[in-house]
């Protein structure tokens, strides 16, 4: 079963919130106040307000103190969800087989009810809230634990209300500097008039902070952007966002227009870079650069799941577009390239799930994107195509164990529903409720519901756009993202997405009962509470040291991605470059090979430009062992090569013998078996030179595979045999157990099957004490197939399979050999005298490994 933790599992650090908290949360501190008080009682608060008006960001600067109490934040997006989705969400936060694994996920309230019991989490829910859901899940699930509900409309309920509307003047004056910092220079009176134009909504102040940083403008520029309404009522957020987007043309920057229409075009508002990289038909490297650049003007907010980025449109922005796109006769043929590119997406990983079961990447990235996969098929039913769920739902369902292993039954059940009726199916996807206008969010009451809100929107789009929007047809239709974003002067951003979007600030309000956090964590809240860029980049590298060093990978690449981000802010090359190298290490060893091929290959030309021969050998091998990854052995042969010179001239030897250990791998992958004996017998001569032990039995098993490719079958088994001795004398049972098994089928192949036979008993003897299943279950079926020959061997072949059936009762090639031995067994009758064994399965092992 592959290790993963879903992405919906309760975050126990800011940078795992689904919603980027902002650096500081500006004029709030009462409103925390008070909310966090009731949370501390476990009463439930709603709170709710006009669209733009800071709903999230209070509530994940909230939610990122709790972060480090025990329980986490379990932070659930919601769109119009169900009483049984939201159960379902909460077994897969959990792996909770018994709830992801039923069909009617709504009957296992009371064991969603028992997790939450004891886990103890601060639950959010923040979107567009069901409230008849809603009631019911704090009715049947919640016993004394915070919740914390977000709303644009006050609902009743079991919960107090709290009403967030816009910043006092001076608040709103301190929130744009926050954001400019010192890019431009600007004056109070000027950042006055700003806040006021723009109605101290922090949505709009937000995006205003961000253009004129990114582009260092002065305020007057920004303010020019600003179209003239036509109407009173049109709300601030909605002019802010025309400014920044009318200011996307020319050069580059149609290109960066296109990309925010690709995503506008979705049916979430959200997808990772992969995806938007196959609707866009750009290389995702190119896709992310140009997304960065969209992050750093206020309009994507980035996150990460399972270690990549993702990202997400705010719902004022994800609306504008729609809107626009629908106004210019260009939403239709953008959402078919949606449509096709999630086809193309969910093939690609359900059949390389098929493939490689035990490999966590494929059911990573499904998952990731689950959202839009399943928004994807509403939306082709709602249009009268039910096909697209009917080639979602197998693709899905034989990815290997996705389904089950990720928690996916409910959504597939709903999904194959959704492809024989006419039913809607997903009422948790639909498009975002529209902002309301200016006049609404300065109102003391509470906004109402309104059924004509997105004509509203599409008339104030309207009002503004027909003179301001520059609306070019192709720009949705033929991005040419890669030629144009490389010209981008991407100096003239000074990135701080850290100190800007992906910080969190400690809520004001003492925790009395929390746990101490760890101390390299709080070295970089304090890094991030102080403004230093520096500071905190070293704190994030620390802290992916350790997160590396404790084997949590995903953990350790998004911190050092941070880290990243905050070196290149201060054009420290040494710092980018450790970066780059651990990176690629990272992303090696949890096979995302794609991404560790652009982090090496980046790194190596820096390292190149400063002259760094140690760095671009390490990142040339690590280059090499992502093109043997990916099955590109030519590229790999060519990158270790070029690491073997470097490891040459810099005469170490103990680097040149690890090149050349993997060198002679990617020659025997590109049928150079002559080749590989002759790198690992110079490998094989530096390892004995050095005492490594370990390394030169690992050696000798490589020169005997490259035998077996040669049909030298003798000669295998000597140079097996040699190495099996040396796991051994070191005590490495994963390369004896390796060894055990090269050995066995080296003797197949000599036709000596007593000696096979009893190199792989010896090798079941290690997988059952290692307790690995699937090794038990690899190494069964290939001595049973040998025993099966014989028929005195069915019993002892048949007391083999029955125990590996335990583990597994649907492996293929174990049932097969079941009903061949009982055939068999069939045709011989009951008076043939079979050859028994005394004992278990295991007793059958463990006899074999005394007989040396």
């Amino acid at each position: 079963m592959a290790d993963f933790t879903p992405h919906e599992a309760p975050a126990t650090d800011a940078l795992s919130l689904p919603v980027v908290p902002p650096a500081k949360l500006i004029g709030r501190d009462d409103t925390l106040r008070s909310i966090y008080a009731d949370l501390r009682e476990s009463k439930p608060v709603l709170l709710y307000g006009v669209p733009g008006i800071g709903k999230s960001a209070l509530a994940a600067t909230l939610a990122s103190a709790y972060t480090d109490l025990p329980g986490g934040v379990l932070y659930l997006p919601v769109r119009n969800n169900t009483f049984a989705d939201l159960i379902a969400r909460i077994g897969r936060a959990y792996r909770n087989n018994d709830i992801t694994l039923s069909d009617s996920p709504g009957n296992m309230a009371p064991a969603a009810a028992d997790l939450l019991a004891s886990k103890r989490p601060l639950v959010v829910l923040d979107g567009l809230l069901n409230p008849q859901a809603t009631s019911e899940f704090l009715q049947r699930c919640i016993r004394n634990i915070p919740v914390l509900l977000v709303n644009e409309a006050e609902i009743s309920g079991s919960w107090r209300g709290q009403r967030l509307g816009k910043l006092e003047p001076g608040h709103a004056q301190v929130m744009l500097k926050t954001i400019i910092e010192q890019a431009v220079e600007t004056t109070d009176e000027e950042l006055d008039s700003l806040a006021e134009t723009l109605g101290y909504t922090p949505f709009a102040l937000s995006i205003a902070g961000h253009w004129i940083k990114a582009s260092k403008q002065p305020v007057s520029a920004f303010v020019a952007q600003i179209p003239k309404p036509t109407s009173a009522d049109v709300s601030p957020s909605l002019l802010a966002l025309t400014a920044s987007f009318r200011s996307l043309t020319g050069g580059a920057n149609n290109a960066l227009q296109g990309l925010l229409l690709v995503l506008g075009a979705t049916f979430t508002g959200s997808a990772s870079a992969e995806m938007i990289a196959m609707i866009a038909g750009a290389p995702v490297e190119v896709i992310n650069n140009a997304l960065g650049m969209l992050v750093q003007r206020g309009l994507l907010e980035r996150s990460k799941r399972y270690g990549q980025p993702y990202y997400r449109l705010h719902d004022i922005t994800y609306t504008f577009l729609q809107t626009w796109l629908r106004g210019s006769k260009g939403l239709e043929s953008l959402q078919g390239k949606v449509r096709d590119a999630v086809l193309a997406y969910a093939k690609k990983y359900g059949d390389s799930a098929r493939a490689t079961p035990t490999d966590p990447i494929p059911g990573d990235r499904l998952a990731a994107e689950m959202d839009l996969i399943l928004a994807t098929a509403q939306w082709a039913a709602d249009n009268g195509d039910r096909d697209v769920a009917n080639q979602l739902a197998p693709t899905l369902m034989t990815a290997g164990s996705f389904i089950s292993e990720r928690g996916y039954t409910y959504e597939v059940l709903l999904l194959r529903r959704l492809g024989s009726t006419s039913t809607s199916a997903f009422p948790a996807y639909e498009t975002p409720t529209p902002l309301p206008t200016a006049a609404q969010g300065q109102s003391d009451a509470a906004p109402e519901a309104d059924d004509d809100d997105e004509d509203d929107l599409i008339d104030e789009v309207d009002e503004i756009g027909e003179d301001t929007l520059d609306n070019d047809d192709d720009d949705q239709d033929d991005l040419d993202l890669e030629a144009e974003i490389e010209d981008e002067d991407e100096s003239d951003l000074d990135e701080d997405e850290d100190s800007e979007d992906d910080e969190s600030d400690s809520v004001p309000i003492p925790f009395a009962d929390s746990e101490a956090p760890d101390q390299q964590r709080l070295d970089v809240i304090r890094a991030r509470q102080s403004g230093d860029r520096r500071e905190q980049a070293e704190s994030l590298s620390t802290l992916a040291r350790t997160q590396a060093g404790e084997g949590k990978h995903i953990e350790a690449i998004a911190s050092y991605s941070d880290a990243l981000n905050l070196y290149e802010a201060l054009n420290d090359t040494p710092g980018i470059l450790s970066t780059l190298e651990a990176l690629a290490g990272l992303t090696i060893a949890t096979e995302n090979s794609q991404a560790a091929v652009l982090h090496a290959t980046r790194g190596i030309h820096t390292a190149l430009d400063v002259g760094n021969d140690i760095a671009r050998m390490n990142l040339l091998t690590a280059l090499g062992d992502a093109r043997q990854q990916l099955g590109e052995s030519e590229e790999a042969l060519r990158a270790y090569e070029s690491a073997l010179e470097l490891a040459r001239s810099e005469e170490d030897s103990a680097k040149e013998a690890s090149i050349l250990y993997k060198l002679g791998y990617a020659q025997l992958d590109d049928g150079n078996s002559n080749e590989a004996i002759d790198a690992w017998e110079k490998a094989l001569t530096l390892y004995k030179a050095q005492g490594n032990r370990a390394q030169e039995g690992k050696t000798i098993g490589g020169i005997g595979t490259a035998n077996g490719e040669l049909d030298r079958w003798t000669e295998a088994i000597g140079f097996y045999g040699s190495a099996l001795h040396i796991a051994r004398e070191v005590k490495d049972q994963d390369e004896e157990f390796l060894e055990l098994t090269n050995l066995a089928y080296a003797h197949v192949q000599a036709n000596q099957l007593g000696q096979a036979v009893l190199r792989y008993r010896q090798a079941l003897h290690i997988a059952y004490t290692t307790a690995d299943e699937e090794a038990i279950i690899s190494v069964t079926v290939d001595l049973a197939r040998l025993l099966v020959e014989s028929p005195r061997h069915l019993s002892i072949a048949e007391l083999l399979v029955d125990e590996a059936l335990k583990l597994d009762s649907t492996d293929r090639d174990l049932r097969r050999l079941k009903e061949r031995i009982e055939d068999e067994k069939d045709a011989f009758g009951d008076d043939f005298e079979y050859k028994t064994v005394k004992g278990t399965a295991q007793d059958y092992a463990a006899n074999a490994a005394a007989m040396e």
